[in-house]
């Protein structure tokens, strides 16, 4: 039934045009703007009006023939797509090389109870491998159920022909998974949901990118008019500045709190065998599936925020999947208490737990933290406060809040190490753990500065594979003997010997 070539539903087509219609006045709205609202020229504003609507005109006929020429099957053990109006595409990808098959629905999918499929591979790109728009539930489930029950009778058809190494125990840890039907779940509750948007850092970005969009706009637009409407404010009191700028950030954490509460609103975590499926999303739902073999390490992030009433953020770091979906569809628990991880990532993960004591960098690298985390503001304050003084001097005031990090990153760095795994814990602002498996560590590297050397620590750091990139873990200013320790532990020719 697969092998026929099928099209997506005839509702993508506005779906597509909708989208692209979006993109293409995001990247023109700041000359249109200017042209249409700024020029005072009547017949500039027709004509660009008369080319936006023959550009739309264009996008129109492109999607109804681009939804005509698109088809999808699967033949052959491969999942065939033929797409392109002028250009004819053919693109073949191998049920071996698929990870995971994730949907999502949108408004316009789920008024007419459709959704979107992704198909990604371990190749890693900047989006999907292939996006069918909009299709049946139904057709998704059928879709999803015929690539994984092909996939599964491949691999166990490899495993037959290659009886050595970790291949063999990989196919034998899924085989026992998938027999045991493990079904686990986790739900994040309205207060949870509520107190992971207050507390999150997304702040930073809102306020960010506030200031980008603003850079943007006075390079073009003639900001004099409404700079003289708020002149006053030069007059004005410091009171006055302190009041405007509290009402900036509240406006920004409000955004922030929005933007975290639409995203992992109906956050459910689901274990059912060797696959951990995701369902997050109020506006947009999304669905992703990460299998259990595909997962490289478990990250464990704490903000300034959540860090002193004892909660965390559990990430899935794993093979494959988009660039673009990194960092959203890979959280496991978006807020959980740190005493909880372990019970819930042993259900989840099978291999993965937390240590809670670790080997901690000795004391004489508390000098060199303090001194990276002070050296830059130390530097710039002493600089601004000798060319403007007397408010110069509070530059001086970021000082000894880099000094106390620096203290809190000398006090939590560390590693454990327990069986195959290795915990690696370091700290910016917020704090962060790495749990990885051994046999999923891409590299191991200790490296040593001339002052390193001298005074015998060095750095350690382990890179896994995820999307296109590698992510990485390490210690800083660790004792020289416990670095070449980690090297032992994770050297092949030592661990084959024992």
């Amino acid at each position: 039934m697969m092998s026929e070539p099928k099209r997506v539903h005839p509702i993508s087509m506005f779906i597509d045009f909708i989208s692209d219609a979006i993109s293409l006045i995001k990247n023109i709205i700041i000359p249109f703007f200017v042209l249409v609202f700024v020029n005072s020229n009547s017949s500039i504003r027709f004509y660009v009006f008369i080319i936006l609507g023959v550009l739309l005109l264009w996008k129109a006929v492109l999607t109804v023939l681009a939804w005509r020429k698109f088809t999808y099957r699967m033949e052959d053990d491969e999942f065939r797509v033929e797409s392109g109006v002028i250009t004819k595409r053919k693109k073949y990808i191998s049920l071996e090389r698929i990870q995971t098959v994730n949907t999502s629905e949108g408004i316009f999918q789920r008024i007419f109870g459709l959704v979107r499929v992704q198909i990604e591979t371990a190749g890693g790109t900047d989006g999907p491998e292939v996006s069918l728009t909009a299709i049946t539930r139904a057709e998704a489930e059928q879709l999803k159920q015929s690539i994984f029950n092909r996939k599964k009778r491949l691999q166990q058809e490899g495993a037959e022909l290659d009886e050595t190494g970790d291949q063999l125990q990989d196919h034998l840890t899924e085989q026992k998974w998938a027999e045991e039907e493990v079904q686990v779940s986790y739900r994040m509750g309205v207060p949870e949901l509520l107190l992971a948007s207050t507390t999150s850092s997304g702040i930073g970005v809102i306020i960010s990118g506030c200031l980008a969009i603003y850079t943007q706009i006075d390079e073009i637009l003639p900001l004099d008019g409404f700079m003289k409407r708020f002149s006053f404010l030069s007059h004005a009191s410091i009171e006055i500045y302190a009041i405007l700028i509290f009402l900036a950030v509240l406006l920004a954490w409000i955004l922030s709190v929005g933007v975290t509460s639409l995203q992992y609103a109906n956050f459910v975590a689901k274990r059912k065998g060797k696959d951990i499926i995701i369902t997050r999303g109020l506006i947009e739902r999304h669905q992703m599936t990460i299998p259990l073999a595909r997962i490289q390490a478990v990250k464990i992030k704490e903000n300034i925020l959540r860090e002193p009433f004892g909660f965390a953020t559990v990430m899935l770091v794993s093979a494959g999947g988009s660039i673009s979906e990194k960092e959203t569809s890979s959280v496991l628990f978006p807020l959980i208490r740190k005493k909880r991880i372990n019970e819930l990532l042993s259900q989840f993960t099978e291999y993965y737990q937390m240590e809670p004591e670790l080997k901690k960098v000795p004391k004489r690298s508390l000098k060199r933290y303090l001194l990276s985390y002070g050296f830059v503001p130390l530097l710039v304050g002493v600089i601004l406060s000798v060319c403007f003084p007397p408010w110069g001097y509070l530059a001086l005031i970021p000082l000894p809040i880099a000094l106390f990090f620096g203290y809190l990153a000398y006090k939590q760095s560390g590693y454990a190490i327990r069986g195959q795994l290795i915990q690696l814990t370091t700290r910016g602002i917020g704090k962060t753990t790495g749990i990885v498996l051994r046999k999923r560590m891409q590299n191991y590297t200790m490296s040593q500065s001339y002052f390193q050397k001298k005074g015998r620590v060095a750095s350690i750091h382990t890179f896994v594979k995820s999307s296109a990139f590698l992510d990485s873990f390490g210690v800083h200013h660790l004792e020289e003997e416990e670095a070449a320790h980690v090297f032992d532990w994770y050297s092949y020719e030592h661990n084959k010997s024992t």
